[in-house]
């Protein structure tokens, strides 16, 4: 951006305690405010491709009058090179060689710049782009060092946040505090997306283990039934005495070598698929019982998924797995859109603050807006569960279809960063579920 450094440097000193007391108040508050707010919007509309300072020209200047009510001086239209020379030329406190006219005229000048230059800068105006520049302040990232190195070598010079702070030093506190809420939200929202990728990495694991343990019994299952089948169709050619009614594990294990070639075909699937099934029913124990998965289950009163056997082994056990079904529905049906809801909310909070900071227009209530924003998001990503009830969950968990139980936190994550569309849908339902107004359900009365 062009500067105008004697202007702005000028422009930030303090009044002349001789001078300034006796000055009425409003001249010390405001034209004082204004002049730095002026400067400031020259100084960003010179740094703008789509705008331009000498748009301002063509202000009028008022015409001076005599004691005797006649024009001592005509009204004159100043073109914008007149009038940016005047206003470098401002100082405040003004000289005090000035007449109360000449005074005058350049208060009102500098209102009318000011008026001109905010409808330039729209949709920024003088005080979004002061609070833009006390929230960015060039000298908030310095570390102590570099400040010592600058006190030491007389380095301190005014920057584009001190002439912000004179034009509106009641906003310096604000700018601070939401400065330092951004940097903490930004803090918390890296945190709140480690943990959520770790806990989604675990619940996607964690639902992949139950799918393939359903899909490995029923594979047993199919397999068993047709062991059976192709048993009792060679028992049906054999007198009673020859017939043999053993278990398929006997059959597989023990008998192998008594089998007819089918049945030894069918055993070496069920020797596969068993070998799936239990493999999966002792990770899914491991899942639920040890590493980083095993936190899962602490907020829930799930008994032991590894038990002993009969020669002191801990081993898995099969009916605790609908146990850990259930763990994994309550974490995608509401711990994790929770989670996705609010990281919407961070991820919109940030990008809208960073698209007002690039084209400053960021001001005060955002603050206010922000703290809304967060607890709508975190509100909607927790509404998202109440669509996806954990009964639900679960049976799409247990036929296979883990992905249809991780949709909750992706439509959170939407409800989340979009939180004011969600809450507009919430209320166009609202309109169409219980309103009594509506024109189709009105009575039809006598014509």
């Amino acid at each position: 951006m062009n500067a105008l450094p004697d202007t702005l440097a000028n422009a930030t000193q303090l009044d002349d305690p001789a001078t300034a007391s006796s000055r009425p108040p409003g001249e010390q508050l405001f034209l004082r405010r204004d002049l730095n707010e002026v400067l400031l919007l020259l100084d960003f509309i010179s740094g703008r491709h789509e705008m331009h300072i000498w748009d301002i020209g063509g202000i009028n200047y008022p015409a001076r009058q005599n004691e005797r009510g006649q024009p001592d001086q005509p009204a004159a239209i100043l073109s914008s090179i007149e009038i940016i020379r005047r206003i470098c030329a401002l100082r405040y406190p003004p000289a005090d060689t000035r007449s109360i006219e000449e005074r005058a005229d350049d208060a009102a000048l500098l209102l009318c710049v000011k008026d001109k230059l905010n409808s330039i800068a729209s949709p920024a105006n003088g005080i979004m782009i002061a609070y833009t520049y006390m929230f960015i302040e060039e000298a908030a990232s310095r570390t102590r060092r570099e400040k010592r190195a600058e006190e030491a070598w007389s380095l301190r010079e005014s920057t584009r946040a001190d002439v912000a702070k004179a034009a509106y030093p009641g906003l310096i506190r604000s700018a601070k505090r939401f400065r330092c809420f951004h940097r903490n939200v930004s803090r918390v929202g890296a945190a709140i997306t480690f943990l959520s990728a770790i806990l989604l990495w675990l619940v996607v694991y964690g639902v992949e283990l139950t799918s393939r343990f359903e899909d490995d019994q029923k594979s047993v299952t199919d397999v068993t039934n047709q062991i059976y089948a192709q048993a009792d169709k060679e028992n049906a050619a054999l007198p009673a005495d020859e017939q043999s009614h053993a278990s398929v594990p006997i059959r597989c294990n023990e008998k192998i070598e008594e089998q007819s070639n089918q049945i030894r075909i069918l055993c070496n699937q069920w020797s596969y698929y068993q070998a799936r099934f239990e493999k999966a029913i002792s990770d899914d124990a491991n899942f639920a019982e040890q590493g980083l998965s095993s936190w899962l289950t602490v907020p829930f009163p799930v008994s032991p998924t590894l038990m002993k056997n009969k020669a002191g082994q801990y081993a898995g056990t099969q009916e605790n797995i609908e146990s850990i079904t259930l763990v994994l529905s309550a974490y995608a049906s509401f711990v994790l859109p929770l989670l996705f809801g609010l990281i919407g909310t961070i991820a919109s909070f940030l990008r809208d603050i960073s698209n007002r900071i690039t084209i400053s227009i960021l001001a005060p209530r955002d603050e206010t807006l922000a703290i809304i924003r967060l607890i709508l998001g975190a509100i909607a990503g927790l509404a998202v569960g109440l669509f996806f009830t954990p009964g639900s969950v679960a049976g799409h968990v247990s036929s296979g279809e883990g992905v249809l139980t991780l949709s909750a936190s992706g439509i959170a994550f939407l409800a989340g960063y979009g939180a004011d569309g969600f809450f507009r849908m919430i209320d166009a339902m609202i309109v169409r579920l219980f309103s009594f107004d509506r024109p189709d359900q009105r009575p039809i009365g006598p014509r």
